[in-house]
């Protein structure tokens, strides 16, 4: 017998209606994206997505911010996040929040991170990208891998 959470390929999404508001799972488990396009109206999210930064020392990320909110799910690994000035160390269950304006950026991973994304409230006339203050914050920084990332982290 086959496992329903495992798939051959990648899905669209399914849509029902329950009562009066429709209901939209997307897999993004298998790397679907979620658009303006896929979502109901009224719905504030317009990106939705995952990526993964392998703990090779190969990866690459760039420091940068957003002009709307974002939030990040571990869904699994550990590493070390910059948000604003801070550090924290994150791993699986962890929700990361970046409020407009404000920078985020992963220094470094202990085991591969996997991380969904989910932008919401876009304003009229942003690009709903990612923006950078300086050229050298746009060009992508190697992310190292650290096996004590996970120290200090109380989850």
């Amino acid at each position: 017998m086959t496992s329903p959470f495992c798939r051959a390929s990648p899905q669209t999404s399914d849509t029902r209606s329950e009562g009066p508001f429709p209901v939209t799972v997307f897999h993004a488990a298998d790397r679907q994206r979620i658009t303006t396009a896929d979502l109901p109206d009224g719905s504030s999210v317009f990106s939705s997505g995952q990526f993964v930064i392998r703990a090779d020392g190969t990866a690459r990320f760039d420091r940068h911010y957003h002009d709307f909110p974002e939030l990040w799910m571990v869904a699994a690994g550990r590493g070390t996040v910059l948000v604003g000035g801070t550090e924290h160390q994150v791993g699986p269950g962890d929700i990361v929040y970046t409020a407009p304006g404000l920078e985020h950026d992963i220094l470094n991973v202990s085991d591969e991170l996997r991380v969904f994304w989910l932008s919401f409230d876009r304003p009229n006339g942003s690009a709903g990208a990612h923006l950078h203050r300086t050229p050298s914050d746009a060009a992508k920084h190697l992310v190292p891998a650290h096996p004590n990332t996970e120290a200090g982290h109380c989850g």
